[in-house]
């Protein structure tokens, strides 16, 4: 073997595993929006069973949920920001707002994941 024969191997040898990084890749990134999903979604109906075992008084946050026992710690998305929770929510009105900021970290942007209505 030469050594432009070695080169040239590596060289498809590195594109194969770019090709197969970048599928990878953004499948990490759909299953990070599920897994905010799920949260966002177990979040709030932990929220609304805190309601029905406290006369509707609304959580004031996450930290509510935690010391009452309705969650067993405080979570993070994961993206590593904590999670938003209004009640009574400016969406839902009648219920509770549960919002994942999503990659950007920033709220109200086309990234949001927040929780299925209650």
């Amino acid at each position: 073997m030469t050594m432009l024969e070695i080169m040239i191997v590596l060289a498809i040898i590195g594109l194969v595993m770019s090709v197969v990084g970048v599928g990878v890749f953004q499948q990490f990134k759909k299953a990070q929006k599920k897994v905010a999903q799920v949260a966002v979604n177990e979040i709030a109906a932990k929220s609304v069973q805190f309601m029905t075992d406290n006369n509707n008084e609304c959580p004031k946050s996450i930290d509510d949920l935690v010391a009452q026992k309705y969650m067993p710690k405080k979570q993070k998305d994961p993206w590593n920001h904590d999670f938003i929770l209004r009640c009574p929510g400016t969406v839902n009105t009648d219920g509770i707002d549960v919002v994942s900021l999503g990659p950007d970290g920033q709220e109200g942007t086309a990234d949001d994941i927040k929780a299925v209505e209650q």
